[in-house]
């Protein structure tokens, strides 16, 4: 499987081959946990995807969220979004950077995705506030660092998150 953080080409803006090495492995290991209707939220425009699947009414049992974030207008909004298409006792399944500075990652993230920058005011977002700030329940988190890279590329976070009280489909 690849996430989309190995599909990075090599210039510049590319993150050092321990940090795809390490958030590839994470993803991998934390997608072969997803069970029942699978959506994988595409990082290169989030966003859209999210709002055709709200229309649409679709429900999932698991949602993957890998390394989209920084490319979302509103934080909130998208995890509100994410909550929408969630099934009654479905999982949320993250592993997103742990804070969007200036720097390296914006431009890594930019070439990964050939897509326009990370949007403005995306500095020091915390997904886990806004996961939290729903009323999901995160029963897994792990905050991670990539010793062997530089400063820039280290912290990112591992969650999986449910409704605090398990709804019926619909509700």
């Amino acid at each position: 499987m690849t996430t989309g953080a190995r599909a990075v080409e090599r210039d510049l803006a590319a993150p050092p081959a321990a940090v795809l090495d390490e958030v590839d492995e994470r993803c991998r290991a934390l997608a072969a946990t997803a069970a029942g209707r699978v959506f994988s939220v595409p990082a290169g425009d989030a966003e859209a995807a999210l709002r055709s699947e709200c229309r649409s009414g679709a429900q999932y049992d698991t949602i993957l969220s890998f390394m989209c974030t920084p490319q979302v207008t509103s934080l909130e909004d998208y995890v509100a979004a994410i909550e929408q298409i969630l099934a009654g006792e479905g999982w949320i399944l993250m592993v997103e950077p742990a804070g969007i500075g200036s720097g390296v990652l914006p431009r890594w993230l930019t070439a990964r995705l050939r897509q326009p920058s990370p949007v403005p005011g995306t500095r020091d977002r915390d997904v886990v506030s806004a996961v939290r700030s729903r009323g999901l329940f995160i029963t897994d988190i792990h905050r991670r660092e990539a010793k062997s890279v530089p400063p820039e590329w280290r912290q990112y976070v591992e969650l999986r998150a449910r409704r605090q009280s398990p709804q019926s489909a619909g509700t």
